[in-house]
């Protein structure tokens, strides 16, 4: 089943770390498609949820360095 969720990243500070998130998603198994905004300081990312967990996409975010709050 597919899922679209939207996370906060309140310490993204530039495009670098935009693209080091963007890149860590695509290469994540059960991630369709990801857009990370830093000047919104936000990420949308679909996932097909019966391979990857929002949970875990969190922690992914969270292991790479950066605060991630599920909304």
């Amino acid at each position: 089943m597919k899922q679209t969720i939207s996370l906060e990243i309140l310490d993204i500070h530039c495009s670098k770390c935009a693209k080091k998130i963007a890149l860590a998603l695509e290469q994540t198994a059960g991630v369709e498609n990801s857009e990370v905004d830093y000047s919104g300081k936000q990420a949308t990312v679909k996932i097909e949820n019966l391979i990857v967990s929002s949970y875990k996409i969190k922690m992914m975010l969270i292991a790479l360095g950066f605060s991630a709050m599920l909304l």
